[in-house]
């Protein structure tokens, strides 16, 4: 890396600031409580560890640097994301709400797409891209961990899908790729990666996808931008030349308790004093910068609805499953793909000929005219929602040794909901005093972990 081309830029950047900013180290380490499964309060009762608020986030806490946050069960059970915590700004922003279309376009690894399902608790539709394939697996096993019931993840290019979903979306949330300055003081390898010339490739691209994100968004829809970096062009210029093309929008004005920096004349004021950037030597959290855009003109197309159907048959063993194994009536399978069933978000589009990975809530195989439930349901579920259930605490050897493949001891019959701490892990089958482990394979930690 030039690191001294980084270095002179900020000076420039900052004039008044550059020595403290410099000297900034990354903030403590973070995580966001899923609402979905858990609350902070109970979450801190739990883990037994200090969790001080992210004064940005509701459900975001700051946790000690020596506490493993990545090696708990209730980690594996989906009870909280490890999130930096100005990453929680931008879908705090968009602040989805229930029954909207939403969609994050630039997705992966999920940690806002996990927020943006939180807020909109599983109503209306989200849809999660990722064009890169390794990371949309990764994103859709967050989503998958997460228990999230209403999302649609894809592994599309941002142009095809402006081609499918012209003006379709509430709220779109463009978390750019970025030469990602605001990680130098926490990844090394994001200082190693850079180079002068990583701002201007960068904003390239970020306004390609600008551009495709605003074919997208209806008539008095919301664009949440943001990056994890410094460089003006990536951020107010990117904004301010966003704005000039595209005389539609209008930037709003956000306000916020963070303390804003004092940049240097060459970024634009106007632009500048509308959005908010986290900067460490500042606020507790890396470098970040947001900016909030509403579509005043413009079209407000239907997204076109696919047509799903379920097999008699089909609906028959889910029937059968559900009367004996859940409780809830809330999950009802809306379309079968092969011998899976599905339960698809509402207002779920057509989806024929794009790389979906997962088109809603995957509820399981029909084999030999049973149905062999998913993990993802098991992910989805509460506590309260499955017939037989047993939970676990969540630091007990028996919780480890289930995510670990071990067969539990127990008198359940048939289908059975293994929990820690009220948190759903996955799927067990009881017999003869014994429950036979379901949690897939693949999600097994090494006894390392």
């Amino acid at each position: 890396m030039t690191y001294d081309a980084y270095t002179e830029r900020i000076k420039r950047l900052l004039p008044d600031e550059w020595e403290a900013f410099l000297r900034a180290s990354a903030c403590a380490p973070s995580l966001r409580v899923n609402s979905l499964k858990m609350t902070p309060a109970r979450l801190e009762t739990l883990l037994g560890v200090p969790l001080d608020p992210v004064e940005w986030c509701a459900d975001g806490r700051y946790y000690p640097e020596e506490f493993a946050a990545g090696k708990t069960t209730l980690h594996e059970a989906g009870a909280y994301y490890i999130q930096e915590a100005s990453a929680m700004l931008p879908a705090t922003l968009l602040d989805a709400r229930p029954g909207e279309l939403v969609l994050d376009l630039c997705a992966a690894p999920g940690g806002k797409s996990g927020q943006l399902a939180a807020a909109m608790r599983g109503e209306g539709l989200l849809v999660c891209n990722e064009v890169v394939p390794s990371r949309a697996a990764i994103l859709s096993r967050n989503i998958e961990r997460l228990g999230v019931r209403n999302a649609v993840v894809l592994n599309e290019s941002v142009p095809r899908l402006q081609d499918r979903f012209p003006s379709a979306f509430d709220k779109i949330l463009v978390d750019a790729p970025c030469s990602g300055e605001g990680m130098f003081a926490k990844d090394p390898n994001a200082r190693a990666e850079w180079t002068a010339d990583s701002p201007s490739i960068c904003a390239a691209r970020q306004k390609a996808i600008l551009d495709s994100a605003a074919a997208m968004l209806k008539a008095g829809g919301t664009l949440c931008y943001s990056t994890c970096t410094f460089a003006p062009e990536e951020n107010e210029l990117q904004v301010e030349d966003f704005l000039r093309s595209h005389p539609e929008f209008e930037l709003a004005q956000l306000r916020t308790a963070i303390p804003q920096p004092r940049l240097a004349d060459f970024v634009p004021k106007a632009v500048a004093s509308k959005c908010v950037r986290v900067m460490p030597n500042l606020a507790r959290g890396n470098g970040h910068f947001f900016a909030l855009m509403r579509k005043t003109d413009g079209d407000d197309i239907s997204l076109p609805k696919g047509r799903y159907s379920v097999p008699h048959a089909m609906a028959r063993v889910w029937d059968d499953f559900a009367k004996s194994a859940l409780k809830t009536t809330a999950i009802v399978p809306g379309a079968a793909f092969g011998d899976s069933l599905v339960m698809l978000p509402d207002c779920c589009p057509d989806l024929t000929g794009l790389k979906t990975l997962r088109s809603g809530l995957r509820l399981g195989d029909v084999v030999k005219g049973r149905l062999a439930p998913s993990h993802s349901l098991a992910a989805a579920l509460s506590a309260d929602d499955a017939t037989s259930v047993l939970d676990l605490p969540h630091d007990s050897r028996e919780a480890r040794d289930y995510l670990f493949g071990a067969t539990l001891e127990g008198d359940a019959r048939g289908w059975c909901l293994i929990a820690a701490s009220g948190c759903s892990l996955g799927w067990g089958k009881g017999s003869d005093g014994t429950i036979k482990n379901h949690y897939p394979k693949g999600l097994r930690p090494t006894r390392s972990h």
